[in-house]
């Protein structure tokens, strides 16, 4: 009975110690992978969890708004143990990543900002048509996470000989915005122009498809010399052949295409003979190219005389005369009668 009652007295002890060890375990500082802190001055207990009484303890200065910093463990596990907190369990983290908090406004939304204004000094009406491009080394705008009121600019400066500009930006609300001053940005800003250019070297008479062009985008003042009537949309260049090469990435005009050659130089051709009601089909050849509609000379192989007639088909031409008159006299205009003297 004494045994029984001793053996039951232990295993209460061991019962009541394990419960006592329990919250210490349970409590057990553990070191985190990934922590976002939202002031200047990153604590104990931003990167500890369970740090206790230690947790607002500062260690280290926060990365730069929107900025994240990689700390080593080791160099946390020094910090807390200068502070009192050891025993931190690390697990497999070697680094903690420090990212802090900020309200980051990218590099478009800067563009977009430049384009208006920039648009708005130079008299254009659309936006769009305003090319950004910030210096080297731009990078895009943090603030306080809090600080969420309109970006706007508020100085701006632009050279509408070479595009350049300088500006400052502001954000309402935003402590850092205020007590810098602004953001400055300076680069190029311009009116730009869409154009046609190929993507690849044409060769006369080569036709044009969707796939040999490309729409260009340039500042106005970079194409000041461009001729007016440069060729600006798919449509107008599709289906043409180039009247001469054309260059890539260079521009062209209307007068730079024809229709395409659907009858070559020395091809042997089909000639259609209409006259008096009849149709005659004759066995030719091409003596020049040219497309649809043009007026070539051609060869009857039969009696080797040259005739005039109109394309009308790949290989193939017409002669159309008038009741009583001989094909040449039809496709050749008359001399102007000279009037006999009286």
């Amino acid at each position: 009975m004494i045994l029984t009652c001793r053996r039951w007295m232990g295993t209460a002890a061991l019962v009541l110690q394990c419960a006592l060890a329990w919250p210490a375990l349970a409590q057990q500082a553990t070191l985190k992978a990934e922590v976002t802190v939202s002031e200047d001055i990153v604590r104990l207990g931003d990167l500890v969890d369970n740090a206790g009484r230690f947790a607002a303890s500062p260690v280290f200065r926060a990365p730069d708004l929107g900025h994240t910093g990689q700390l080593a463990s080791w160099r946390v596990l020094e910090a807390a143990k200068r502070l009192g907190l050891n025993g931190i369990a690390t697990g497999d983290v070697s680094e903690v990543a420090v990212t802090r908090a900020a309200r980051v406004i990218p590099l478009a939304e800067l563009e977009e900002r430049i384009a208006q204004t920039s648009a708005r000094v130079l008299g254009v009406g659309d936006a769009t048509k305003i090319q950004v491009t910030f210096d080297r080394g731009t990078r895009s705008i943090a603030v306080e996470p809090g600080a969420y009121g309109d970006l706007s600019v508020t100085r701006f400066e632009l050279d509408a000989r070479n595009g350049r500009f300088e500006a400052t930006l502001e954000v309402r609300g935003s402590t850092l915005s205020q007590r810098s001053g602004g953001f400055r940005l300076s680069g190029q800003a311009a009116e730009t122009v869409e154009f046609l250019v190929p993507a690849r070297a044409i060769n006369r008479g080569e036709v044009l498809k969707a796939a040999d062009l490309v729409i260009e985008r340039r500042p106005r003042f970079e194409v000041s010399s461009m001729s007016p009537d440069a060729l600006s949309t798919l449509p107008q260049a599709v289906g043409l052949a180039a009247r001469r090469p054309l260059a890539p990435e260079r521009p062209f005009r209307s007068a730079d295409l024809m229709k395409p050659e659907i009858v070559e130089r020395n091809a042997n051709v089909l000639i259609i003979y209409n006259a008096n009601g009849l149709t005659l089909t004759i066995r030719g050849k091409a003596l020049e190219a040219g497309s649809e509609g043009d007026v070539i000379q051609v060869q009857n192989l039969n009696s080797r005389k040259t005739l005039s007639a109109v394309i009308t088909g790949t290989n193939q031409v017409t002669m159309t005369v008038r009741p009583d008159v001989g094909p040449q006299a039809a496709i050749r205009p008359a001399a102007p009668a000279t009037p006999s003297p009286q």
